[in-house]
């Protein structure tokens, strides 16, 4: 009788185990989901050591701006624009991204032959969106973004632009950005 009870426990414990994962499973789809749904929207600031990166530009004006929209609960679409405060239309690189939000981890797939950005370790909120960028170099990028619903899109917009064209209509730069080799 007492082998009885002893392997009634395992089992029931093996039970509680197995069970006591869905939960957590659901409560990271649930994070997913809102981490998505807060994403959405026009998001600027510095981000020093990507301009580096990328660019190997150095400085104190410049500044990014990104535009999510979700298309499904846990991805979408959005578009880049780095560019110099000093001469916005005139120095600045316009590029396309598909996003995706995956086990806390944001993912960023640009259009241009860029390495993917990953997102991780950040605080998401209607105002701030702050934490780490691999961008695939050796460098911890360190960023600070502002929601920034005064952003005006209208220029990117009218220069024809259209999202996922074959054309390279996708990624566009201008003055320092154009002249800057990529550091890839």
């Amino acid at each position: 009788m007492k082998q009885f009870y002893v392997y009634t426990t395992m089992v029931l414990m093996t039970m509680a185990v197995i069970t006591s994962c869905e939960p957590i499973e659901e409560l990271e789809d649930w994070e997913d989901r809102q981490e998505a749904r807060t994403l959405d929207g026009t998001w600027t600031g510095s981000i020093k050591t990507y301009y580096y990166d990328r660019w190997g530009l150095t400085g104190n004006n410049y500044r990014t701006t990104m535009y999510f929209e979700r298309e499904t609960p846990y991805s979408g679409w959005g578009y880049e624009v780095d560019y110099d405060t000093r001469s916005r239309y005139s120095d600045y690189y316009y590029c396309e991204f598909r996003w995706e939000v995956f086990n806390g981890v944001i993912r960023l797939r640009y259009a241009d032959s860029w390495n993917d950005v990953f997102i991780s370790d950040y605080s998401l909120s209607d105002y701030y969106f702050d934490g780490y960028m691999d961008d695939g170099t050796n460098a911890d990028i360190m960023f600070r973004l502002s929601y920034d619903s005064r952003f005006d899109w209208g220029y990117w917009r009218n220069r024809n632009y259209t999202r996922g064209s074959n054309d390279g209509s996708s990624c566009m730069a201008s003055g320092q950005f154009a002249g800057a080799e990529v550091q890839n």
